[in-house]
């Protein structure tokens, strides 16, 4: 009869041997009875020049008090653990996870001590890279000029720099968990707030690019801003990142250039008026006087003449006409409705089409500056309609709502070729126009109707 072999099993030491974590065990004093080869491994110490002496050997001399109060914690049956730095015999300095409990004898009192050691210089290493990582990119975040406002897709503020609180005037404690719209005053934080506008349109194409903005102080003040934004996808949330520059100084300066280029417009249009048109009169006069004497005495001509005049007189009507659109328009006297009822007239005569005027609401300006760029807003668009949509009837709207003013004008031209709409970029003009409404807290949309309609139409803030 075969007899069955029995399996040897291995005792407890061979089997600490083979793990791969520190295994210590020493008595209640600190003088160690067993070192596993992982320790070997760990702190260059051989199991021979270890077992028998004092655990301490491998506590750097700065915690030699820590030592003390561990080997007093387990005498007295307590458990410890934690991460502290060991030495090596090499001398170098170590991190470790270090678990260490008392071994009870049968009366429940403990006789020996077991430890547990990983060494996790590694793991330190890149916890110390991290933080490094951390704290450089902290120090970016806070010294950059720019305001950087991060948030959530509800639009709930997770984190603002030192910059964008000072640009706001808010504490970091103030805003935080507060949502985005507190910066943005109407009407831009119901229907341009750009974080939920791309949220919900999912216009990826837009993500990156700077748009203008109106920003709200604190104390109430509004100011016109920049923003870009980007999205990043963390831990399986959308998150984006608003930067902001305040473009206030840059609006002065371009305030204060557009002003130069209207005081050369209006300088342009007075001496177009009274300079070439007095002579164009005279001239006309002079040439109509001339056809008289002509066909009075019976000489030949005097029709040429005469046709001749009544050219000069066009031209003078036409150079009157084209100063008119370049003199400074008194808005806040006169008023917009009907500073644009004459330019209407004007464009009628000028390029023999229809243009109309919607305006049932009494629109009252600020100041000159609003009618202005309004003013010059329409001037372009009618010049647009002319010279590219070849129209033939031209709609002007005026009114008001819900808080904004709303410019619209409207033209049956050919609207837009196929090249033109595949163009990212826009002409000078439309870039212009889209300068002055910021300039107004507004903005500009040129779209085509159902009915191949082309509209212009300027939003702005208006409170009457």
């Amino acid at each position: 009869m075969m007899q069955k072999q029995i399996t040897k099993i291995p005792d407890s030491r061979q089997i600490l041997e083979h793990i791969n974590q520190g295994i210590i065990t020493m008595d209640l004093e600190g003088i160690v009875t067993f070192w596993n080869s992982a320790c070997e491994d760990i702190f260059g110490y051989s199991s021979e020049e270890m077992i028998t002496q004092p655990l301490s050997k491998i506590y750097p001399s700065i915690a030699e008090e820590r030592y003390y109060q561990d080997i007093k914690k387990l005498k007295s049956g307590e458990e410890v653990q934690g991460q502290w730095k060991s030495i090596t015999k090499k001398g170098e300095i170590i991190w470790l996870d270090v678990h260490a409990r008392p071994l009870m004898d049968n009366d429940g009192n403990p006789e020996a001590i077991i430890a547990s050691a990983h060494d996790i210089g590694e793991l330190k290493r890149v916890e110390r890279e991290l933080e490094e990582n951390k704290a450089l990119a902290q120090a970016i975040l806070e010294t950059t000029v720019d305001g950087i406002i991060t948030t959530d897709v509800e639009g709930q503020i997770l984190n603002v720099n030192h910059s964008a609180s000072r640009m706001f005037g808010y504490s970091e404690e103030e805003i935080t968990g507060k949502n985005v719209n507190i910066l943005i005053p109407e009407p831009h934080n119901l229907e341009d707030n750009y974080v939920n506008r791309y949220s919900e349109t999912v216009e990826k194409n837009e993500i990156g690019h700077h748009i203008e903005m109106v920003g709200r102080r604190k104390d109430g003040s509004t100011f016109p801003l920049e923003l870009s934004v980007s999205e990043v996808e963390w831990e399986g949330r959308r998150l984006f990142t608003g930067v902001i520059n305040d473009i206030s100084e840059r609006r002065r300066l371009e305030r204060e250039i557009l002003h130069i280029s209207e005081e050369e417009r209006r300088t342009l249009g007075q001496d177009l008026h009274d300079g070439l048109g007095q002579m164009l009169t005279g001239i006309h006069l002079i040439s109509k006087n001339l056809a008289q004497k002509l066909e009075s005495n019976g000489i030949s001509g005097s029709d040429e003449v005469r046709e001749i005049s009544d050219l000069i007189k066009e031209a003078d009507e036409y150079a009157k006409a084209l100063a008119h659109g370049l003199v400074h328009v008194d808005f806040k006297e006169e008023g917009l409705n009907a500073a644009l009822d004459q330019l209407a007239l004007r464009v009628e005569k000028l390029f023999n089409i229809n243009c109309s005027i919607n305006n049932k609401d009494n629109i009252s300006l600020h100041n000159n500056m609003q009618g202005m760029h309004l003013y010059r807003i329409v001037q372009e668009s009618i010049s647009n309609a002319v010279k590219h949509g070849k129209a033939s009837n031209i709609t002007i709207d005026l009114k008001t709502d819900n808080g904004s003013l709303k410019l619209t004008v409207k033209d049956d031209g050919i609207g837009f070729t196929e090249s033109q709409k595949l163009k990212k970029k826009t002409g000078m003009g439309i870039n212009i126009m889209r300068y002055r409404a910021s300039i107004l807290s507004g903005r500009i949309e040129i779209f085509e109707t159902e009915d191949t309609q082309t509209k212009v139409v300027c939003t702005i803030p208006y409170n009457n």
